[in-house]
């Protein structure tokens, strides 16, 4: 996986030569780790990806790309031949309604409303229509309720419930679909990403930990595993991870610049594998 140093450049500088960028940005690999495709058409619309993300309510399978460099979130066909949304302005940060800072994540409801995690400058979540009309947003920074430090992942449960990754607190918290606080979870280091299962379970990536922890949806932690390191399974920031319809596991550790693909040991127990990816019922 071709990696950059990107510490020379900065997301703040002027000079557009000072901008960390990359060419063969979105790139589509088969099971067997195979490049199969690059979407070098679109290298001018990205400074640093965070996320590419599936709504697992759109029978087209649209591909959605969060970037915090470009303070931007865009949606694309699955094909990737043409630009259907774009969220946010290139490269200019803010903190109203059509505008960004640093965004990290987005999850949806059924019915195409979505979240945006606002993020790594910003500390808010905020909620749109499926046609990206801004409808609310919540979130300050702080350590209290509904206050955020490094707001970094989201997921949604059967219940409609909102699960926040902020990361900085070393917790993760809960709120309805309209804002509202609801819980938190404060049993977590580090948080780089939350994954919510079929069978109603969170999985985090524990960037302190370098595990990856099975949570029920009271908080309890079940299960754990991985070890850091940078060896052929070893874990160096777990910062995205999902699941094939084979229980095959995969990995992006940001830390090294690698992706890992796991596969369930005979006879494993299906309580401690990371299942399915969750979609939320219809609306009510």
């Amino acid at each position: 996986m071709p990696t950059r140093n990107a510490s020379q450049y900065s997301l703040a500088a002027e000079d557009p030569k000072m901008w960390p960028r990359w060419d063969h940005v979105l790139m589509i690999f088969d099971r067997n780790g195979k490049l199969v495709e690059s979407w070098e058409q679109h290298n001018k619309l990205f400074v640093r990806p965070h996320r590419v993300v599936f709504n697992p309510f759109d029978p087209e399978r649209n591909v959605w790309l969060v970037d915090d460099g470009a303070h931007s979130v865009y949606k694309f066909t699955h094909d990737g031949k043409k630009l259907l949304m774009t969220l946010g302005e290139f490269r200019v940060p803010g903190n109203d309604q059509t505008h960004f800072a640093r965004p990290t994540d987005i999850a949806w409801l059924p019915n195409g409303d979505f979240f945006v995690s606002d993020g790594y400058t910003n500390t808010r979540v905020v909620k749109f229509n499926k046609d990206g009309k801004y409808l609310l947003e919540w979130g300050k920074p702080g350590k209290g309720p509904s206050e955020f430090n490094t707001v970094h992942g989201i997921a949604i449960d059967n219940q409609r419930r909102v699960y926040v990754c902020d990361r900085a607190n070393s917790r993760v918290q809960i709120f309805d679909e309209n804002g509202k606080y609801l819980d938190e979870w404060d049993n977590i280091r580090y948080p780089y990403y939350i994954y919510m299962s079929k069978d109603q379970h969170l999985w985090v990536g524990d960037g302190y930990t370098n595990k990856i922890l099975q949570y029920d949806l009271n908080g309890k932690m079940l299960f754990s595993w991985g070890t850091f390191g940078q060896f052929p399974g070893g874990i160096w920031g777990p910062h995205q991870f999902s699941v094939d319809e084979e229980n095959n596991f995969y990995i992006a550790d940001v830390h090294i610049g690698r992706i890992q693909k796991f596969r369930p040991k005979p006879g494993a127990n299906p309580a401690e594998m990371v299942g399915q990816r969750f979609e939320v019922p219809a609306t009510r």
